[in-house]
């Protein structure tokens, strides 16, 4: 297994800051959190640099570009049904997962994260569904040809590991991963150890976060969450894959939370230390 974390916890830091902090702290990857309309500023933005730039950074640090975290979406509806089709684009997100899967082929990152995402509620399902897995399907083709692959991650009408397995044998492309998020996960009643299971190799990636009690984001290991025991018992199952460490600073609207460094310095020690340790699993599996 082994340990990245996401930008979201960084966004004032450069890239340089990014990957030579990554390297100081033990991380071995680096998930690259991204906005293809710079709708959001983030300092690492990837998109818009030279690709040779951040496979150059990452090199010279040590560190692996893990992925490209982006906002692409596959579930906006074409309205009306019909008439709607002359005038919007029914491949909406295949465009901008093309430019991100060829921005991480030539930088040397290894995946493009997007979502499902929320399947409207004022049509029928199987309409919405057809939508989503059409496009999808589209958007993951673009990684044919390039070591790059796509990695829908559960969230919104696919949070749970049925909804999420089912999106992508529906869809059923190689080009095609997922990366699974536990906290939402947990915040839908299910064991992630169980959810793993089901989705079986397909996962590429691990997402963890903590909260506490009132649901507010803390320090890895400090909040309610059973990471403790779910990082020791993945870890005893021989998963090789990535670990991604997230916390939202990006989405602080005060400058009164926590430190970066602080943040991420801790989340490192902290994963290693369970890594290490063997401590039976109680997350209620």
């Amino acid at each position: 297994m082994k340990i990245a974390f996401s930008t979201t916890a960084c966004p004032t830091w450069t890239l340089e800051e990014v990957a030579s902090k990554a390297a100081d702290y033990g991380y071995l990857g680096v998930e690259l959190r991204s906005f293809y309309d710079q709708s959001i500023e983030i300092a690492s933005e990837p998109f818009g640099m030279q690709p040779e730039a951040i496979e150059s950074i990452f090199a010279d640090a040590g560190v692996k570009p893990l992925s490209f975290a982006t906002s692409i979406k596959f579930c906006k509806m074409i309205n009306p049904p019909v008439v709607g089709r002359i005038f919007q684009n029914e491949e909406a997100g295949v465009s901008d997962t093309k430019a991100y899967v060829d921005l991480a082929d030539r930088s040397g990152t290894q995946f493009v994260r997007v979502f499902g995402n929320n399947l409207p509620a004022a049509e029928p399902k199987t309409w919405s569904m057809r939508r989503v897995c059409d496009r999808l399907k589209l958007a993951a083709q673009t990684a044919r040809n390039t070591d790059v692959r796509v990695l829908v991650e559960n969230a919104g009408s696919f949070s749970s590991s049925t909804a999420l397995l089912e999106l992508l044998e529906a869809v059923d492309s190689q080009w095609l991963g997922a990366e699974f998020n536990v906290l939402c996960a947990l915040q839908v009643g299910e064991c992630p150890l169980t959810s793993l299971k089901a989705l079986g190799d397909r996962v590429k990636v691990i997402k963890i976060s903590d909260i506490d009690g009132d649901g507010n984001p803390t320090k890895l290991g400090e909040g309610v969450l059973p990471l403790h025991e779910f990082v020791s018992a993945l870890n005893k199952t021989g998963f090789e894959g990535w670990l991604v460490y997230e916390y939202p600073k990006l989405w602080e609207t005060t400058g009164d939370g926590l430190d970066a460094e602080e943040i991420l310095k801790h989340a490192a020690d902290t994963l290693y230390a369970w890594m290490s340790a063997d401590p039976a699993c109680s997350c209620s599996c």
